[in-house]
């Protein structure tokens, strides 16, 4: 084991180097931290490189903080001009906007809700314009520039580094050569004494042994000088790769570390600019949140509504203009031929009503149902808003398509029975030739005595009553039918229970409201204890007018008394009907695959007339069969 050497490093801290011998080499046992110093020796050249390379990377850095800075500014005077052009949009369209083309009032400088929010938008868009401007400035001077300045700094000290390391290796280099003097000048002398020693043999004289010895001298002082001269060379070798040149890879690590420190505090001042900037920006979002906030979709509308209120009068109603040269009045000619006419159309508007009503009913149904979804759905609006909206504005088209035609039946049936009075409005419907199920025509063969094969029934239609308008079909003012004063009413017609949830009543029936009308159905409790579901068209609640749903015809029977048939009764939600159809002639069957049917019997229907041959299959009291399409109506 060599004994330890002892070295002063530029801490100041003695660290001790034991230098032990192995089968390998030299091995290093270090008391200190580890440093590049202490762990590589003799790497200047790699460890300059490395320093010099981590210096000029820099540049790259401040390259990509000096982008970033023009980036921001270029962003900045983009939205500063974005904002510019839609200010002077919205100037030039801000009357239109706000209060429409043809306002009665104008606004003067005063503008929608919706114009408020969106010139807030744009003014704090300019602040945020003017926030990355200064972003872009910080960014330059507090980061760029300091990062150019550290670059500086790096290369300057790692020159200085550089100049120390020259030094060093200049002395290395003169110890070296030292070395190399006293080697060739020991030879030397060893020489000269051997060249006297030759001689004083050959010639053994008192002055050539006196040379010789004086030679041994100057040898013996040049082997001392030789000696001596390796001993410094040796232990300034030690003191050059184990002080000199780890003292210097030491400061350069230092520097480097240095280096790496300053660009670390340099990144989170340049995170600290942006978030500090972004942190301003969210302050201005918020603002604009603000005002989104008290944007209330209804603020505009009721400025629109206030600036272009004026007086309106209904337009007056179309009357009957007689012709110039055939002066006629205006009520409808109801004496034959002209009256049988006016049956036919009264028995196909009656017939067409009921069908229209319930499919009307069907899609005020599923218009309320949509509407409500669609409104529960508000409060968390989406993008696909729109796809509920269409398929609620695509019901309500088909329901104005189907209830103006319920409209025109229901005022052409009120029209002919107010301007015919109590006339009798009987209509023979002559029975269609029945196609049998093969495809060939039967022929049919009276069965009764005295009567023709082509079976004729007759319906008669009551016109005791007007059709007047109800409000069944009222879209947009969906009122509860119970109120604080109203919490009972009577039947008004008999309704036979169709299920468990459903409760029977007959005409002048007293009850308690339980649940309001909910899709042409209400809740009651008879005065019995009874409770259930009845079709709302049926009842009368206390309190209000009376004549609440369409009010179905009188039909006489065959025995000649007359009972009053309920409207047609709203479907009730998911609930699976029966279909029935209403029969409104007498018919007899003629045939084994008939059934005979009685005016105003209520038939199930089996199978609907959809080949278009005129007969229908309906079950009734247990018979199934068929008969004359335009003997019945659906209900």
């Amino acid at each position: 084991m060599v004994a330890p050497r002892f070295f002063v490093l530029r801490s100041g801290v003695v660290v001790t180097i034991g230098v032990a011998a192995t089968d390998n080499g030299i091995k290093l046992t270090m008391a200190a931290e580890v440093s590049i110093g202490n762990e590589l020796k003799d790497a200047f050249k790699q460890t300059q490189k490395w320093v010099k390379n981590g210096a000029e990377w820099l540049t790259d850095i401040e390259e990509f903080y000096r982008e970033r800075a023009t980036i921001e500014k270029e962003y900045s005077q983009k939205l500063k001009e974005l904002c510019k052009r839609h200010f002077d949009k919205k100037a030039q369209k801000s009357s239109s906007l706000s209060v429409g083309d043809s306002s009665t009032i104008t606004p003067g400088s005063l503008e929608s809700a919706s114009l408020v929010l969106w010139t807030d938008v744009l003014t704090q868009s300019e602040a945020i314009a003017d926030e990355k401007l200064s972003f872009s400035k910080e960014l330059s001077g507090k980061i760029s520039d300091n990062i150019v300045a550290l670059k500086l700094k790096s290369l300057r000290i790692a020159t200085q580094i550089e100049t120390i390391e020259e030094y060093l290796t200049t002395e290395k280099k003169k110890t070296e050569e030292e070395v190399n003097k006293c080697k060739k000048h020991y030879d030397a002398l060893c020489q000269t004494t051997e060249n006297a020693r030759e001689k004083t043999e050959k010639a053994s004289s008192e002055k050539y042994q006196a040379k010789l010895e004086q030679k041994k001298i100057d040898m013996n002082i040049g082997k001392n000088d030789y000696i001596i001269q390796l001993s410094i060379a040796n232990r300034l070798k030690d003191k050059y790769f184990y002080q000199d040149i780890p003292e210097i890879l030491d400061y350069f690590q230092e520097l480097n570390e240095s280096r790496v420190g300053i660009l670390n505090k340099l990144l989170k001042n340049a995170n600290i600019i942006e978030r500090n900037s972004c942190d301003r920006i969210k302050e201005k979002l918020h603002l604009i949140d603000t005002t989104i906030e008290q944007n209330d979709p209804k603020l505009d509308t009721a400025m629109f509504i206030k600036h272009n209120s004026q007086s309106w009068k209904e337009p007056s109603d179309f009357v009957f203009i007689p012709c110039s040269f055939w002066h006629d009045d205006e009520n409808l000619i109801t004496k034959e031929p002209e009256l049988t006419n006016l049956k036919k159309r009264l028995g196909n508007c009656i017939s067409n009503y009921s069908k229209i009503e319930e499919y009307c009913m069907s899609l005020k149904q599923d218009l309320e149902e949509s509407t409500a979804t669609r409104k529960g759905s508000q409060d968390n609006l989406t993008l696909k808003f729109d796809g509920n909206l269409s398929s609620t504005l695509g019901i309500l088209l088909k329901f104005m398509k189907e209830d103006g035609q319920r409209v025109k039946n229901e005022v052409e049936i009120e029209t002919i029975q107010n301007y015919t009075g109590d006339q009798d409005m009987s209509y023979v419907e002559q029975a269609p030739q029945k196609k049998s199920k093969f495809g060939f025509l039967k022929r049919h063969t009276s069965s009764h005595e005295g009567q023709s094969s082509d079976v004729q029934s007759v319906h008669t239609v009551k016109s005791n009553h007007t059709f007047t308008p109800s409000g069944l079909f009222s879209l947009r003012r969906n009122k509860s039918v119970a109120s604080s004063s109203t919490t009972g009413g009577r039947a008004l017609y008999a309704y036979a229970a169709g299920g468990d949830d459903e409760v029977s009543i007959n005409p002048g029936d007293e009850f308690t409201l339980l649940e309001a009308d909910d899709g042409g159905w209400t809740k009651i409790q008879l005065n019995s204890g009874m409770s259930g579901l009845v079709p709302t068209s049926y009842i009368e609640l206390t309190g209000e007018t009376s004549p609440a749903p369409t009010q179905a015809p009188i039909v006489e029977d065959t025995t000649g008394g007359s009972k009053k048939k309920g409207p047609s009764v709203a479907p009730k939600r998911g609930a699976k009907r029966v279909q029935y159809v209403e029969a409104l002639y007498d018919y007899v069957a003629d045939g084994d695959d008939e059934i005979s049917i009685t005016a105003g019997d209520r038939i199930v229907l089996v199978q609907d007339d959809t080949d278009g041959s005129g007969w229908t299959e309906g079950e009734l009291n247990g018979a199934r069969g068929m008969f004359p399409t335009s003997y019945v109506r659906k209900v």
